[in-house]
């Protein structure tokens, strides 16, 4: 089903009549995935773009017995291994949830049945790309030229509901600090 949050977010990269809007939400699947289990897994093929209804999500590698998060997915945002999906290879990390969560679903080939029956679904998928490719130069420009002081104030800035909700581990493998270091950083912030 296509919830208000989905319609929501659809409507600011494209406009769909209600004839279309009723179509594309015949090809969406729900699927609830309890904290603790993995939506990808490494080595899984994507198949699927979702979008968080409800619940956390973070997506890690796993080396040796050790989580090294990359990101989050957060509610009312899309939830895919996008390189994976794109290139159709193996995934290369994980997505877990960190809480009970749900998610809308659209599967590979449904989506590109709507490519050919509704050329707005390209502009939306486009667009949603172009929006992630722009999200991750600027996470990977930002290791380079700021200081993890900074890192942190962008982090209390575009995540809030992050910090609020995983354990506080999460934040400095976030920031790729140890957690010392990162208690360090959070007191210098506070003193200023």
């Amino acid at each position: 089903m296509m919830n208000d949050s989905i319609k929501a977010v659809l409507t600011n990269f494209v406009n769909l009549t209600d004839e279309n809007g009723w179509f594309f939400h015949q090809l969406l699947l729900q699927n609830s995935i309890k904290k603790g289990v993995c939506f990808f897994k490494e080595n899984d093929y994507c198949d699927q773009v979702g979008f968080v209804n409800k619940g956390f999500f973070n997506f890690f590698y796993l080396i040796k017995g050790v989580e090294h998060v990359r990101g989050f997915f957060t509610p009312n945002s899309f939830i895919s291994n996008y390189p994976c999906f794109l290139l159709n290879n193996k995934s290369k990390f994980d997505i877990k949830a960190l809480e009970d969560s749900s998610v809308t679903l659209i599967h590979r080939d449904a989506l590109f049945l709507l490519y050919k029956q509704l050329p707005k679904v390209q502009e939306l998928s486009r667009s949603i790309i172009e929006n992630l490719y722009i999200k991750a130069s600027e996470k990977y420009e930002s290791f380079f030229l700021k200081t993890a002081e900074e890192h942190y104030l962008d982090l209390l800035i575009s995540e809030l509901k992050v910090i609020e909700k995983p354990p506080p581990i999460y934040d400095s493998l976030l920031l790729r600090s140890q957690s010392w270091r990162f208690s360090r950083i959070k007191n210098r912030i506070a003193k200023k």
